[in-house]
């Protein structure tokens, strides 16, 4: 039987297997970024209207992709609904992003640790991954510099806030310091922020991509880590000149995000109800 090439590099998840052995009742398990079990919160279904069962947008509810561009602005990432994406977990950005950019030999720098599911996605699609050595408040920017000088690569994914799995946060200056270079560069960001919400402080910096000038840019996080990790309704936001690469990705892929998740989703963003879960 022949397979294509790209299964030669198929690896079977990390993170699954991280889930899996959460399972288990005698393990109390720190690895995978799971919300504790009794913390999850009581949803309603009796409201949702018989529509969100039919095929829906591939861009996702308006109404979420509004909510979501709203909440975006306030951090400071300059966008409207347009370039807002509901993506099936931001997991899905990361394969999106791969189908854009990865061709095998690609160049994409990381941070060194990264996400274990980052690699996954990208090294699957034959990425060549350069990491940049981390400090406590962000990546080395000497060694940034000079990775960018030796390479150019297609992007840069980051996780500038409770960095996984490190948990580093990175400091203003370091937020300014990597969008200098990326806009000296013209390197592409993925900023991946699953984490921001979960903060016992009014800490969390505005991120990476609100600092850019030139660069392209996508944006994910998820409501994975905040509500419930099986609804699988995460989101993207790009440049202008990704979105709509993406947008046909998406199509290609799975038609649409599940509108049943995007309408519990919805119910909580922006909430009263919502903010008191979160504390």
């Amino acid at each position: 039987m022949a397979f294509s090439e790209r299964v030669a590099r198929l690896k079977s998840s990390l993170i699954r297997e991280i889930l899996a052995a959460a399972q288990r009742p005698e393990v109390m398990s720190f690895a995978g970024g799971l919300p504790a079990e009794p913390m999850l919160p009581k949803v309603e279904w009796a409201d949702m209207p018989t529509s969100m069962g039919q095929y829906g947008m591939s861009e996702g509810e308006p109404e979420l992709r509004e909510a979501i561009a709203d909440e975006a602005r306030a951090l400071g990432v300059p966008c409207d609904a347009s370039q807002v994406l509901i993506v099936s977990g931001s997991q899905q950005t990361l394969d999106l992003a791969s189908k854009l950019f990865i061709d095998p030999g690609t160049e994409v720098l990381l941070e060194a640790p990264t996400y274990l599911a980052a690699l996954q996605a990208f090294q699957l699609f034959g990425a060549d991954c350069i990491a940049v050595p981390q400090e406590a408040d962000g990546p080395q920017i000497d060694a940034l510099r000079q990775r960018l000088e030796q390479h150019k690569p297609a992007f840069a994914y980051l996780i500038p806030t409770f960095q996984n799995p490190s948990a580093v946060r990175y400091s203003e200056a370091k937020r300014d310091a990597v969008a200098a270079l990326l806009d000296e560069f013209g390197v592409t960001l993925i900023e991946d922020e699953p984490y921001r919400e979960l903060v016992f402080d009014e800490g969390s910096a505005t991120p990476i991509v609100s600092r850019l000038h030139k660069a392209s840019w996508i944006y994910t996080g998820t409501v994975s880590k905040t509500l419930l990790p099986g609804l699988r309704v995460g989101y993207l936001i790009a440049t202008p000149d990704l979105f709509p690469y993406l947008l046909r990705l998406k199509q290609s892929a799975d038609l649409h995000t599940n509108r049943v998740g995007q309408w519990q989703a919805l119910q909580w963003l922006g909430t009263r109800h919502y903010r008191e879960h979160l504390a």
